[in-house]
């Protein structure tokens, strides 16, 4: 993992380099995007598979694979949101993050007349009150209600997820610190 510190970064934390910040000292947090790529339209209820995509756009030639949504063991869950990119539905469907031990932190995004919202849906925050503390490794998944259906087939269809967590920061080690060089002895000032 690559950690960094406030005041250090500039662009959003990139979830494919698993990267978190220390906000409060010891915590590392860390926000994961996925999208599961919708390539056409979907009938029935079911499940999709989120991945954090690779940073290699063409589909032709992709070293770098694309990643399953994880949230590792130990991490305690605060935050969920989904959204959803050039799909609609039908009536008041929806789309919901799954696969976390507390069902309540799960965000779920409803349909309107077969449209949903362009602003998703997410868990507020409450101050850490709400969180979902994962025992073990989390593999995250999107739960649809009904049809999912592509709005244009010229464009990229998406179902978009954030899971935001946090995890204990690592011991202190001799680089968090400034240990004195070794003096031997018959030396002096």
């Amino acid at each position: 993992m690559s950690t960094i510190f406030p005041g250090n970064y500039v662009a959003h934390l990139n979830a494919y380099r698993d990267q978190g910040v220390y906000a409060i000292p010891g915590i590392e947090f860390y926000q994961v995007v996925g999208a599961a790529i919708v390539d056409a339209s979907i009938s029935g209820s079911g499940t999709l598979a989120p991945e954090i995509q690779s940073p290699d756009l063409r589909q032709d030639d992709k070293p770098r694979l694309n990643k399953p949504v994880t949230v590792p063991a130990g991490a305690t869950v605060y935050r969920t949101a989904i959204s959803t990119s050039n799909i609609s539905t039908t009536g008041t469907n929806s789309v919901s993050v799954d696969g976390l031990t507390t069902a309540g932190l799960e965000a779920s995004l409803s349909a309107v007349a077969g449209e949903f919202d362009a602003n998703g849906a997410s868990t507020p925050f409450d101050g850490f009150a709400t969180v979902s503390s994962e025992g073990s490794i989390a593999t995250v998944t999107i739960a649809h209600t009904g049809d999912l259906t592509v709005v244009d087939a010229d464009s990229q269809a998406a179902v978009l997820v954030e899971v935001c967590y946090y995890i204990a920061g690592p011991a202190p080690d001799a680089d968090d610190t400034s240990l004195p060089y070794k003096v031997e002895a018959g030396q002096g000032y």
